[in-house]
């Protein structure tokens, strides 16, 4: 029996009050010098670039939220786009803190007690560019160093309100699916948190 079983055996019941104070995800496209956040939708068609993208959302656990963006190229071309991939703690009253681990490759927010471990991947590959900023940075221009070329504005610290951005760059061939996979893990420290990763990861491996 592997960790990610062993939790799920003793998995608690969590109530409404606990599922809105965890950390929440928010998709979004980066294309041709534009971008897009799905807000309150797990599928948006963008008519001029062709493209369709939809969200698969699972819980494994009740400690790991697991999402998985498929992006459609419906086009007669190939489409280089980035995925984008926000992170927040709703609760604004709560202290937190957002920060890069470049050492780890990845980012962690601090609150509600809790450390939060944010990754993604796409075919086997980790993020390659992130940033954090005040979540009233977040839904405007100012989370691009270059909007042009799709480059974050990089940021390694944010505190409360703090949000975290990272991007996922892929080509798609015409009329193919991308699929780009991002999680977060919540623990009391970073060592438990990269034990359920790994964990994680194979049972992943093991379904695909």
């Amino acid at each position: 029996m592997n960790l990610i079983e062993q939790l799920q055996k003793t998995k608690p019941k969590l109530s409404r009050q606990l599922q809105k104070e965890t950390l929440q995800f928010i998709p979004g496209l980066w294309v041709n010098g534009k971008y897009f956040w799905l807000q309150d939708c797990m599928e948006k068609v963008f008519k001029d670039e062709e493209i369709i993208i939809k969200v698969r959302q699972e819980q494994p656990h009740s400690k790991i939220h697991y999402s998985s963006m498929y992006i459609s190229n419906h086009s007669k071309e190939t489409k280089e786009v980035k995925i984008l991939a926000m992170h927040y703690y709703p609760n604004v009253i709560q202290d937190n803190l957002a920060f890069l681990s470049p050492t780890d490759n990845r980012i962690f927010h601090l609150a509600n007690k809790n450390i939060y471990l944010v990754n993604g991947d796409y075919n086997g590959e980790g993020m390659k560019e992130y940033t954090v900023m005040p979540q009233w940075n977040v839904f405007t221009d100012k989370i691009w160093s270059s909007l042009q070329k799709g480059n974050l504005n990089y940021h390694p610290m944010a505190k409360s309100p703090a949000a975290s951005i990272f991007t996922i760059t892929m080509s798609i061939g015409q009329h193919d699916i991308g699929k780009v996979n991002t999680w977060t893990i919540s623990g009391s420290n970073k060592n438990e948190l990269l034990s359920m990763e790994q964990a994680l990861l194979k049972q992943t491996e093991r379904k695909q």
